[in-house]
């Protein structure tokens, strides 16, 4: 659908999806919906896939043990991936998800384009 609430139009990109991948992909949007889980897998694509430990990523304005459920969230969802090494936990963006990152903001800019 473009931004004027039209389907009609897809220039070739209309996507057809099954019932389960319709599931998945609202399950990814809902954990997406929390702003700190967002601003979470917003800054390891900023890093472009490397590694940090847990302990980085803590200051997002909650306690420790929220930052470590929200992380927990993202991972089962496949949207990033973890590594323990000892007592530290390694956190990274999953595979290809910075390209779709990048897709769908750009796609907001075409869709503000006048």
């Amino acid at each position: 659908m473009d931004h004027h609430g039209s389907d009609t139009d897809c220039q070739g990109e209309c996507l057809q999806l099954s019932e389960a991948d319709t599931a998945w992909w609202a399950s990814v949007f809902k954990t997406l919906g929390d702003p700190v889980r967002l601003q979470l897998l917003i800054r390891l694509a900023a890093l472009k896939g490397v590694e940090v430990p847990v302990h980085e990523l803590c200051d997002v304005q909650v306690s420790a043990s929220t930052v470590s459920h929200h992380l927990k969230r993202l991972r089962c969802m496949g949207l990033i991936e973890s590594r323990r090494d000892g007592r530290v936990i390694y956190y990274r963006l999953g595979h290809g998800v910075r390209a779709a990152l990048l897709q769908i903001l750009h796609q907001k800019e075409r869709a503000e384009a006048p």
